[in-house]
């Protein structure tokens, strides 16, 4: 690693646009990307495509957007450059100055700052800020912002270089999101980010997805502090234009940047005699740009509850309190799953608490040939077919990486929440045990109810991933002795992981064996078999596995195809069965009529040589499109309306009702006899009652004309 005095913590802040014609390119960097130009369209031979990864593919479909992107160092072959983008697009209107290669109706740019440690997040909180105050101005030809933006994050990040605070690296990685989006697909995606295979993430917009991947990253203890630095690095079997050669004259330009590099820090030196606080965003107010003090409660906020917890004790320093402690669960397979889970997950506590240095963490997962790069544009494809790259873990949003299925053993799907695995043998080794389903699912119920800094917190998570893989660890190393510990963690994946050249590194640097036989042994969830665990480890079969997806889409089309048989005969079983259960009374015993009109109420049983009705409601209406409800009494303003109860004989119902009219109204009603009706006209009538077939209604001596509606 080059010496650190020498380099600032931010190299460079650029501007990257899109050109109608050109297509992307670099607009603005300072310093210069090239030394001794201008820091216009030039770019580096080793970041010749650099404009591609801050302005990802399919931009244009959002208003703005953000990138985290690796690239090699120009001058160190073991050293990476970690790049933020802040993409915007506004309309052309709001520009104060528009030029003449404007020819849309909107702009698109991106703000892009490269850094040289990881801590995406911290960057991007408060290049965001600079890039929304870059805009507002309206005039992209006014860089002077920018320039003061690169001196003082610079300022700001120089106190802590040595030192930096773990937060800064997990600072906008939300694992709660990913926890509740993927569930126990998490594990699963952990797994085989240990298994080192080639692995492409797609989906778009970038944001979510670089944040997966950089999130399962930092589950892995210490590897973004750590572990980070060869992420991008790789020497090519074959001259490829996107990568470095790292010739000696790049080696001389190298150490030329540096010694700019040197002049802009003491740049910043005096810069920090007028300004006392750099942590402070950039606002713009009338037209120019001052600093904004942040609160204790705001910077709290905007880390999501990641703050660091107090250091971790280590096992040397309190072996002699916790080895009894630790004695006492190993090996608590009596214990059913519901007695166990506070056991359990004291035991997992137990060995979170335990420092990472003191295993020798990380893993080194990305080195010789291994590369994480969040995103990676069209142009750097050749690059994964080059002999020298092992793995990789990469994202994507351009539509051509998924296509081709030869370029990955794994491809995930962001928006769909699932992943493809072409391997049969891969698949076999990220099923998930059944201890390995308690665990994802003891993080779900505690992350589902989250405290802060507790208990289903982002810090928490960590934690619980830190015990994890110690567990993890202490298997592998300890195999040989209990082979039911192995296939808590699934055999075929154990076997694999062995043979990882992550594994093989770390264990030629392990600690020594005793450390490891005082650790609890086996999986921290190991436990007697329940009927949850069984119905979890359906679900998780019948999700997973091809056998069970085939399964879920017969299910689903046969459903579809039989729904509508099923309705069809339920409908007619239902009409078959009621046809043979009518008692035989309610076809000899006449209905019994009940008519209240008024005070009045008569009763008539019809002849028994009268055929009978299935069902005769008789209603009175004052108009022909105005109901009254049958068994209620409604008011009006100076109509009393009296409306029947329902009489019931043998399953008859007949229904009358009949209202007060004024004795000057005339209306014409409606006789409705099952699907029949007629008009009837009553002042053509001259009889005093309305007869029907089946009964007949007396006339009152009060001169009123009423509608008969009869259903």
């Amino acid at each position: 690693m080059g010496s650190v005095e020498n380099k600032p913590p931010i190299l460079h802040i650029v501007v990257i646009g899109f050109h109608h014609k050109f297509g992307c390119q670099v607009e603005f960097s300072f310093p210069p990307l090239v030394s001794g130009s201008d820091g216009k369209n030039q770019c580096p031979s080793g970041w010749k495509y650099l404009s591609t990864l801050a302005l990802p593919d399919g931009s244009h479909n959002f208003v703005e957007d953000t990138v985290f992107f690796n690239l090699p160092s120009l001058s160190e072959p073991t050293e990476s450059v970690y790049g933020v983008s802040c993409y915007r697009q506004i309309p052309v209107e709001r520009l104060k100055l528009r030029t003449a290669d404007m020819t849309r109706s909107t702009v698109q740019k991106s703000v892009c700052c490269l850094a040289r440690q990881p801590i995406y997040g911290y960057i991007e909180v408060k290049l965001s800020l600079i890039a929304d105050a870059f805009f507002q101005q309206g005039d992209f030809s006014n860089t002077e912002l920018l320039q003061r933006a690169y001196q003082q994050l610079n300022a700001c990040l120089m106190d802590d270089e040595i030192h930096r605070p773990q937060r800064h690296f997990y600072l906008g990685l939300s694992l709660r999101a990913i926890v509740l989006h993927w569930r126990h697909k998490m594990l699963q995606l952990f797994k085989l980010l240990l298994l080192q295979r080639r692995v492409i993430y797609f989906g778009s917009p970038v944001r979510n997805m670089c944040a997966l991947i950089l999130g399962m990253d930092s589950l892995v203890p210490r590897l973004l502090e750590k572990g980070f630095q060869e992420v991008a690095c790789v020497r090519t079997s074959r001259p490829i234009s996107p990568m470095p050669d790292y010739t000696e004259t790049i080696k001389q330009f190298g150490e030329n940047e540096k010694i700019q590099s040197s002049a802009y820090i003491d740049d910043v030196d005096k810069s920090t005699d007028d300004t006392e606080n750099y942590t402070q965003p950039i606002r713009l107010e009338g037209g120019g740009c001052e600093i904004l003090p942040i609160t204790q409660s705001q910077s709290d906020s905007t880390e999501n509850s990641s703050s660091q917890s107090p250091k971790c004790s280590s096992l040397s320093d309190s072996k002699d309190s916790n080895i009894p402690e630790i004695k006492r669960y190993d090996r608590s397979n009596s214990l059913t799953r519901e007695a166990s889970v506070d056991a359990l997950s004291t035991t997992l506590s137990v060995l979170a608490s335990i420092n990472p240095d003191d295993y020798r963490a990380p893993i080194s997962i990305f080195a010789s040939g291994n590369l994480c790069l969040p995103y990676l544009s069209l142009p750097y494809m050749d690059l994964l077919t080059d002999p020298s790259v092992l793995s990789y873990v990469i994202g994507t949003s351009n539509v051509l990486f998924q296509q081709k299925r030869h370029l990955s053993d794994v491809l995930v799907d962001i928006e769909n929440g699932n992943f493809d695995t072409h391997d049969p043998e891969l698949r076999r080794q990220l099923m998930l045990s059944t201890e390995d389903l308690r665990f994802m699912d003891y993080l779900l119920r505690h992350v589902q109810s989250p405290k802060e800094d507790a208990e289903g917190s982002e810090y928490w998570i960590r934690e619980q991933f830190q015990g994890y893989v110690l567990a993890l660890l202490r298997t592998a190393v300890l195999s040989d002795t209990n082979t039911k510990d192995v296939d808590h963690f699934n055999a075929h994946f154990m076997h694999a992981f062995k043979k990882t050249q992550c594994f093989q590194e770390w264990y030629d640097v392990r600690p020594e064996m005793e450390f490891f036989e005082v650790l609890p042994a086996g999986h921290p969830f190991a436990g007697t078999l329940s009927v949850a665990d069984m119905k979890l480890k359906i679900a998780q079969t019948m999700q997973n596995s091809e056998s069970g997806r085939k399964i879920n889409q017969a299910v689903n089309s046969t459903s579809r195809a039989v729904g509508g048989a099923i309705s069809q005969a339920k409908g007619a079983f239902s009409n078959w069965w009621s046809s043979i259960t009518i008692p035989s009374a309610q076809l000899t015993s006449p209905p019994v009529i009940s008519v209240n009109y008024g005070d009045s109420t008569s009763k008539q049983n019809p002849s028994d040589d009268t055929k009978l009705p299935e069902e005769i409601s008789v209603t009175f209406q004052n108009k022909p499109t105005e109901k009254i409800t049958v068994g209620n009494n409604l008011h009006s303003d100076d109509k009393t309306i009296e409306c029947s109860e329902n009489f019931e004989d043998n399953g008859e119902t007949i229904t009358v009702a009949t209202q007060s009219i004024d004795s000057n109204t005339q209306l014409d009603g409606v006789v409705e006899i099952g699907k029949e009706a007629e008009i009837l006209n009553k002042n053509e009538k001259s009889s005093d009652s309305f007869t029907t077939d089946n009964f007949a209604i007396p006339s009152d001596n009060t001169n009123t004309s009423a509608g008969i509606f009869i259903v």
